[in-house]
């Protein structure tokens, strides 16, 4: 597997980040380093916890490419605990003492509390570290003194920023309380906001950790309630960020505008698929009989760069220091309506599999997440690269056709999903239990595949 330094990521970020940045020329008015969904925990617990091993690094490539800001869209910490919020802060300090870059500037702090930080999974993992619990948890404790304890600065349960002249709203998740709807709102939120005064002319930005609902993504899981949504269709010109999906940043779907603008941040610890596939994670799949893919190798981020009539937003892969997919060009002040989902999905290209792509077929026993082993026929075949099409594959149709009729269908990720399209070299596999296939399924069954962008579009299919 190809890996580069950070160092030599920022280069080859510089360079692979040309296309959006040249498109319209000028000056870069902000640069923002962006993550989300760090989940640190003091140590590993030999119980499937794991310490964030790119938290400080990402914060040293945001160093090194001079950011001004750096967003963290929630869930800084796994359990919530006061230990774990000062080990963050240690971490953030020792990067950025007395929030200054290495080169002596300024770096604003944009940070906000997730669910996890307060309180709402402590009541549900019995399994969190004891030493952590020791030093107690968010609800138990003074947050705003906390706050200042480790950040130097006030807090607040929504406030507001500047950065190089740009606004950020920043809505921590509120406790767990029937005034939130059980976290799923922000109390107070459409109040704060109407007390503002927004240039319409000018972008802002506003991050809470939840996803807005029937924005970024599809599947409603995470949604908060749809009341930041409906606060936000006010303002055309906002940047609305969020985190909590865990999502795959190369999924087109993680950025959404009509009304206005969203973006769904990825995990820097950790990724999540959507559900329905056989070797994804995702809590609503309960009938894959595959181990789900790679999700603790894939940490990703990103870096949004402002000008003047744009904001470029760069995905990447922090894993192996390269970019992820192509730049988003965010058209300002408001929605032009070219970004909208319907328009980039009639304007992408269906991904391509190479002209000599096979399909290949064996009988494997398999082992799901759960440890279930299944009698399978696996079928494997290429990866369909981003070089034939405008975009990379998503994921893969897989049918079982007998007789010309299918006969069972789903749908896989390839290995390296999570990781820059240069580096997604392993073919895929789906895997089919033999109980749903004929006894005869070599001789009676032919197996084919076609490869499909976020939007759903589906490419030409090979046949075994």
């Amino acid at each position: 597997m190809v890996s580069i330094t950070r160092r030599g990521f920022v280069g080859a970020s510089v360079a692979f980040a040309a296309t959006g940045a040249c498109a319209g020329g000028g000056v870069p008015l902000m640069r923002l380093g962006m993550i989300s969904d760090v989940h640190l925990v003091l140590k590993d617990s030999g119980k499937g916890l794991q310490n964030c091993l790119c938290f400080e690094p990402a914060l040293r490539y945001f160093d090194e490419r001079k950011a001004d800001g750096v967003l963290i869209a929630g869930d800084l910490t796994d359990f919530g605990t006061v230990a774990a919020i000062r080990h963050f802060a240690s971490i953030w300090n020792t990067v950025f003492p007395d929030n200054r870059r290495s080169d002596g500037n300024p770096v604003v702090p944009l940070f906000i509390f997730g669910d996890h930080d307060m309180g709402g999974y402590m009541h549900k993992y019995s399994w969190a570290p004891k030493d952590e619990v020791e030093s107690g948890i968010i609800p138990e404790q003074d947050v705003a003194a906390l706050w200042r304890e480790c950040f130097n600065e006030d807090w607040a349960p929504i406030q507001v920023k500047e950065c190089c002249g740009y606004r950020f709203v920043l809505a921590h998740h509120p406790l767990h309380t029937k005034a939130s709807d059980n976290g799923n709102s922000i109390p107070g939120l459409a109040e704060f906001m109407a007390a503002q005064r927004f240039d319409p002319a000018k972008p802002f930005f506003f991050v809470q950790h939840r996803i807005f609902k029937d924005t970024v993504l599809v599947d409603g899981c995470g949604w908060e309630n749809g009341k930041t949504t409906a606060i936000l269709k006010n303002y055309p010109n906002v940047i609305a960020i969020c985190g909590h999906g865990h999502c795959n940043a190369a999924d087109e779907l993680c950025l959404w505008q009509n009304e206005f603008t969203a973006i769904q941040v990825p995990s820097i610890n950790y990724c999540c698929t959507r559900p329905g596939r056989e070797n994804g994670y995702n809590s609503l799949d309960t009938d894959a009989i595959m181990p789900r893919g790679e999700i603790r190798k894939s940490w990703q981020g990103m870096f949004g760069t402002m000008y003047a009539d744009r904001f470029v937003v760069e995905r990447l892969d922090f894993l192996h220091w390269h970019p992820l997919a192509s730049d988003w060009v965010i058209p300002l002040p408001s929605p032009d309506g070219s970004l909208r989902t319907a328009v980039r999905a009639r304007k992408s290209a269906p991904p391509q599999f190479s002209p000599c792509a096979k399909i290949s077929s064996f009988e494997k026993k398999v082992v799901n997440k759960a440890g279930i082993a299944t009698d399978a026929v696996v079928v494997s075949f290429p990866v369909a690269h981003a070089r034939f099409s405008q975009i990379r594959a998503y994921d893969y149709v897989v049918s079982a056709k007998k007789d010309g009729k299918v006969i069972k269908e789903k749908f896989a990720f390839s290995k390296g999903q999570f990781w820059a399209d240069s580096l997604d070299v392993k073919p895929v596999e789906c895997a089919f239990a033999k109980s749903d296939l004929p006894a005869d399924w070599r001789t009676s069954v032919r197996f084919t595949v076609a490869p499909r962008d976020s939007f759903g579009n589906c490419g030409r299919q090979i046949t075994s």
